[in-house]
Formats: C-alpha cells, structure tokens, sequence
C-alpha cells in the first residue's frame, strides 16, 4: 500500500511539472509576441509596479464586450505586486480585480480622443486590456485611473489598500502596424 502512495504521489509530481512547463512555455510565447508591445510608461507605486503598453494592433478578444471591439491599437495594463507591498500579495504577483478607467487626449488638438475601461484578461498571462481606436498619429497623453481591488481581506494580516489614483504619461502614436 505503501508504495502505491509513492508511486501515485511520483505520477502527480511528474503531471504537475509537465503542467507547470507547459504554462512557462505558453508565457514565454505571449512575452516573445509582447516584443511587438510599445511601452507608454512604468511606474512603481502604492506596492505594484504599473506598466502601459499597446500593442499596434487590435487583438481578437472574446467576449467581445469585454474590450473586444474595433480598434487599431491593443491598450493594457500590467500591474504585479512589488517586494513591499502591504496587501498580501507575493513579489511579481499579477494583481486582480482592479478597475481601471482610461482616457486618451489628443495634445496636438487638445481632444479627448478614447475613453473606456480596461478588462481582466489572459494570453498566457493575466493583464487588464482593451482595443482603443486612436484616429490619427500624433502626441498623446494617457491617464489611468486605477481604484483599489474589489477584494475582501483579513483584517489582521493586510493592511488596507491603497487609496485610488491617476496615472499619466505622455506618448506619441506613429499609426503604423505591426
């Protein structure tokens, strides 16, 4: 019976790994495809490292009400734990439930151009995104703002979150596509 156990524990072991590989492998392919990704800003704040990023593109999402429509540019967030956090997340952990709110301004014509929300999704790993239509190339400038997760914690062992904040950055659109 004894080893029985062992020999099952030793096929779980084995299962968990290839499972595991398999995982590392469909990330690494999504960062081989993120080297498509123009970086918009990063900031490290409140515990997390923040990144803006686009991809040149619209991504195919479903559902499609959940940031899946008509765009020529793939907006995200990613947003991951840092060291000194004080919410209970591990270093680099992807943080969820987030609601992020983004607006695009034209500064060239000084027009708000896009505006929406970012949505919880995952390509081999979890970020917050959504296709945004920019109408033209230029100088731009993108706010986020980012509320405090919709996440229920153990008083005695997490610290309140963070209050919500804006973000901005200045970034300039060429209109091409990759």
């Amino acid at each position: 019976m004894k080893k029985s156990l062992q020999f099952f524990a030793l096929i779980i072991i084995l299962a968990l790994s290839v499972a595991c590989t398999n995982q590392k492998d469909k990330v690494s392919k999504h960062h081989e495809k993120m080297g498509e990704d123009v970086e918009i800003g990063q900031v490290i704040k409140n515990g997390m490292e923040i990144k803006a990023v686009y991809m040149p593109h619209e991504v195919k999402v479903a559902p499609v009400e959940h940031g899946g429509k008509e765009g020529n540019i793939h907006l995200e967030a990613d947003i991951h734990a840092t060291k000194d956090n004080s919410f209970g997340f591990s270093k680099g952990s992807w943080i969820p439930y987030l609601t992020i709110k983004y607006n695009i301004h034209n500064l060239d014509t000084n027009e708000n151009v896009a505006e929406g929300k970012l949505y919880q999704m995952v390509a081999g790993d979890p970020h917050y995104a959504s296709n945004v239509l920019i109408p033209e190339p230029g100088n731009y400038e993108l706010t986020y703002q980012i509320s405090k997760p919709d996440l229920a914690r153990h008083v005695d062992d997490v610290k309140e979150f963070y209050e919500p904040m804006s973000l901005k950055w200045k970034f300039k659109y060429d209109g091409s596509e990759k």
